[in-house]
């Protein structure tokens, strides 16, 4: 059984309205069979690995729709709960990007972006913000610490994964044009 935050607007009315909605997984996701392997486009393995997208929210039941949708894209998805998680992982598995929550239990998400930036090894991974918190000054500042793209919850799950396919393609052109064939 699976719990998904629905909210829906009426922006003619100016309210909006929020529940829970819990059903199967098989229902929400009918296409995902956890038993089937899924086979994913050939060309997500031209550079000999399929592109790898970090997901960091404390609240896993409102990304586990968009870790769904991109393991079937073929992407490789690590889903972490944690600020200091998501640290490790980045430095240990270089994701070709993060989509990262602000509001974590150990440390925000502007910590983790300034600690990304700062870090050689990680400053090139595109952070993808999504957020609850909304204004031009919280934006101001996700892109000051190193977030490329800012996305308010609730989201479009198109656009949210549209800006991910241009992170990982922007990463992957930056690569091929600045690093030696070696590395």
């Amino acid at each position: 059984m699976r719990i998904l935050p629905v909210r829906v607007f009426r922006p003619m009315f100016h309210y909006a309205t929020a529940f829970y909605l819990a059903m199967p997984k098989e229902v929400l996701f009918p296409m995902y069979d956890s038993k089937t392997q899924v086979s994913p486009d050939p060309k997500v393995f031209e550079r000999g690995r399929p592109d790898r997208v970090l997901l960091v929210d404390d609240e896993t039941a409102s990304v586990e729709a968009l870790d769904i949708q991109l393991r079937l894209q073929g992407f490789e998805v690590v889903l972490v709960t944690t600020g200091r998680e998501a640290l490790d992982i980045a430095r240990s598995w270089h994701p070709d990007a993060i989509v990262l929550d602000l509001c974590l239990p150990d440390i925000s998400g502007l910590e983790i972006c300034q600690e990304l930036a700062a870090n050689v090894s990680t400053a090139d991974i595109p952070v993808i913000i999504l957020s609850g918190m909304e204004g031009a000054d919280i934006v101001r500042r996700c892109r000051a610490a190193g977030g490329m793209y800012y996305i308010a919850k609730p989201y479009d799950p198109n656009v949210l994964l549209l800006l991910i396919s241009e992170a990982v393609a922007e990463h992957r052109l930056w690569h091929e044009t600045t690093l030696p064939d070696d590395q």
